[in-house]
């Protein structure tokens, strides 16, 4: 799992005016719902508003961006009455407010509707990342606001002294000090400012066995209706003839080249296409989503029928130093190719046919929503039924070494509310571990020093989560990497995400995952070494097992096996229902029918310490098999619903079982300015037949219980009740706040 590189770098917070900086009981005792803003709450009153009375004549014929609050769960006619005043909405602020675009004098219009509380202005402070560093150079990303001209943008962050350096669209990415900085917060038209941060790659029996494939796949859900996209370092050779022995060319569908271009922080790139020349990471993940495996099965992606889009992101490069961390490498394989854009990566898989996108990278956040995150969510919000999948990240840590694994540590994109979010689980081979008892060289496996594949007696020694990752204290410390698969990986990031959204939201195995292996410049195959390094490609995790197939881990290897279940639900749904399945049915249906682990905390008892839902594990592991096993009812709500609008359903029981209700919707974008990240504010109830209300998300020991608030966070609501009543129940999607709106919404009930 070797760190490597995406985004945005370092600087400080502008001071927020005193009155600005406000707690939650300052707001309570004002009686008016605070803005929620990631640079601190901003609590309306007086002295922060836009009066009424009249404003000089420049600046009321100056065009600007303000914040505009209503008194209540947000109508559309109100947003009508605030577009014909002339203010044009630019994004949702929670609580109840928006961000426009208007001149002085329309403000002063806006001020006097009467539904509108508050109007006041978007002030430079909001814009900056509360997580900025500062420097005398560093480099940052820099959004442009829609709308607004990205030339004229370009040309007043350069004349503060700063330099952008490279312009994809809106996304910019900036050199510059701290002191310009400041500087750029001030450029009217500039939207958000955060760090550079560089992207890494979150480097059979676990898709097979462990999520049940092999039994979806003899049922006929083997994905064969489905194109999945793949965004990774590269492809075999880079030919769709020479991408692997068991992904064949005829399931190709092609291949892309994302080379990048140079800038402040890429000095220098080495193009060579699409080949996966160095860790032959992009072939392993492309394998457990799509592989029809070896001879004997071994290596079998999770949907083996499916075609593939592949898209090629690493180069050899150059570094400019202040785009890494201290002490990291300044040259060798980075993900050069991903764009600022990210939604133009997802365009091109969505023009050529694929439903699925599977991403096994992200920059280590520790849960931020990032301008990467609303990207993500801005595409999945246009094409609803396009799945993306990201891996959790690899940052799983015990800082406190109290013996669990932290909190918090989740990487971007995968905290957008949009996508599934995938962490690792263990696997479990059931003992066959096997590597190439003919290669005759030592292991290049920390773990295995000096080993050879028949020193080890034909079998890869797995190590512990102590020798492997550094962890210190028990019951992490010597569990084995593999062989339970009740139990979590100890390095997969956890959630939750800043907001206190549920990640992730499912896992799958990600240790010691059996899957293809790129076919360039493999040691003890008759290759040769890689010229560009003078070296072999990796080897992945101990020892191969043959010349076509490694072992990796990681979120990395847990999101395909993800990735190709999704692709198996959404042939699932082709064949059985005629239907091109949303994204959120996907996604509510992988969640319903997932897991609960036994052993969250692996210290060897299955005693399920930490009952779903849970920010080590979501809603459980994939099963794929129960997933596609057509004993679910769903709805994919296509129109919508709005503000205070409601939707009942009527399910009748006989009594005695499990009852499971999983609401899930794809969100409308957020803006990275936010705190808090939903936008349509959706509700799910469930009425007994004798009148007991469940609401969503409210659980104890992995079963919903009476009472509690309605959740006000997630876009994934479940009620799982563990011993239904007979008789008919209700369920129940209300609109509670659908700023945004209408908003759609997908369904997944089992149990009548």
């Amino acid at each position: 799992m070797r760190k490597l590189v995406m985004f945005f770098a370092v600087c400080a917070l502008v001071a927020l005016p005193a009155f600005l900086a406000t707690s939650t009981a300052a707001a309570q005792k004002a009686r008016v719902a605070p803005l929620r803003l990631k640079s601190g709450a901003v609590v309306p009153n007086k002295e922060n508003s836009i009066s009424a009375a009249p404003m000089p004549e420049a600046e009321s014929k100056m065009q600007g961006y303000y914040l505009v609050q209503f008194k209540g769960a947000v109508r559309d006619a109100w947003k009508q009455q605030l577009t014909d005043a002339g203010a044009e909405i630019i994004a949702y602020v929670p609580d109840l407010a928006f961000k426009v675009r208007m001149t002085g004098s329309q403000a002063l219009s806006v001020a006097k509707l009467q539904n509108v509380t508050w109007v006041g202005s978007f002030l430079p402070a909001y814009k900056l990342d509360v997580n900025l560093k500062r420097g005398d150079s560093a480099a940052y990303t820099v959004r442009v606001e829609q709308g607004a001209n990205v030339d004229a943008a370009i040309a007043a962050i350069n004349a503060t002294g700063a330099q952008v350096t490279d312009a994809d669209e809106d996304m910019l990415r900036v050199a510059a000090s701290g002191a310009q900085v400041d500087a750029i917060a001030r450029v009217t038209a500039v939207a958000w400012i955060e760090n550079y941060t560089l992207p890494e790659k979150h480097n059979e029996y676990g898709g097979g066995g462990i999520m049940g494939a092999n039994i979806a796949n003899a049922n006929g859900y083997d994905g064969s209706s489905q194109i999945a996209a793949v965004a990774d370092t590269g492809l075999g050779d880079g030919t769709p003839g020479g991408a692997h022995p068991d992904i064949p060319a005829a399931r190709i569908v092609t291949i892309f080249n994302w080379a990048g271009k140079t800038d402040v922080c890429f000095t220098k790139i080495f193009d060579d296409g699409a080949v996966d020349a160095d860790s032959a990471h992009g072939t392993h993940t492309s394998g457990s989503v799509l592989s029809d495996g070896g001879p004997s099965g071994e290596g079998k992606g999770v949907a083996p029928a499916a075609r593939l889009v592949f898209q090629a992101t690493e180069n050899y490069a150059k570094i400019n130093p202040l785009c890494v961390d201290a002490g990291e490498p300044t040259e060798g394989y980075f993900l050069t190719g991903l764009p600022a854009n990210l939604q133009r990566l997802y365009a091109q898989a969505y023009k050529q046919g694929a439903r699925v996108h599977s991403n096994s990278w992200g920059a280590a956040v520790d849960g931020d929503y990032n301008s990467n995150s609303a990207q993500t969510d801005t595409y999945a919000w246009k094409k609803k039924d396009l799945t993306i999948t990201f891996s959790a990240g690899n940052s799983g840590v015990d800082a406190n070494n109290d013996g669990i694994v932290d909190f918090g540590s989740l990487g971007a994109p995968a905290t957008a509310k949009n996508v599934i979010t995938v962490g690792a689980s263990e696997n479990d081979r059931q003992g066959h571990w096997e590597c190439d008892s003919n290669l005759t060289y030592t292991s290049h496996d920390l773990y295995q020093t000096g080993q050879t594949c028949n020193s080890m007696g034909g079998q890869n020694v797995l190590g512990t989560a102590g020798s492997r990752w550094g962890f210190t204290r028990n019951p992490l410390k010597d569990d084995v990497t593999a062989g339970n698969q009740e139990q979590m990986a100890p390095f997969s990031s956890r959630g939750p995400v800043d907001d206190g959204r549920i990640k992730p939201d499912v896992v799958a195995p990600g240790t010691w995952i059996l899957s293809a292996s790129g076919n360039l410049y493999q040691e003890g195959y008759g290759d040769p070494k890689n010229p560009r390094v003078n070296d072999y490609a990796w080897d992945g995790w101990g020892m191969p097992l043959n010349e076509y197939y490694k072992y990796m881990g990681g979120t990395s290897m847990s999101n395909p096996l993800v990735a190709g279940a999704a692709t198996v639900v959404r042939d699932y749904y082709q064949k059985a229902h005629a239907l091109n399945a949303s994204s959120a049915l996907v996604k509510a249906t992988l969640i319903n029918s997932a897991i609960d682990l036994l052993d969250e905390n692996n210290d060897g008892a299955n005693d399920n310490r930490y009952p779903i839902p849970n920010n080590h594990e979501g809603w459980g592991r994939v099963n794929v098999a129960d997933a596609t096993d057509g004993t679910r009812q769903y709805v994919d709500e296509t129109t919508g619903i709005s503000t205070k609008n409601r939707h009942n359903y009527q399910y009748t029981l006989s009594g005695g079982q499990p009852f499971k209700v999983s609401l899930v919707w794809t969100d409308y974008p957020s803006t990275e300015i936010a705190a808090r990240n939903l936008v349509n504010n959706l509700n799910l109830l469930v009425i007994s037949p004798s009148g007991v209300k469940y609401k969503g998300n409210v659980f104890v020991n992995g079963w919903s219980k009476t009472g509690g608030k309605a959740d006000a966070v997630n876009n994934v609501e479940n009620v799982y009740i563990q011993s239904a009543e007979a008789g008919t129940w209700t369920v129940r999607v209300i609109g509670k706040n659908v700023p945004m709106g209408p908003q759609p919404f997908a369904l997944v009930v089992k149990g009548p």
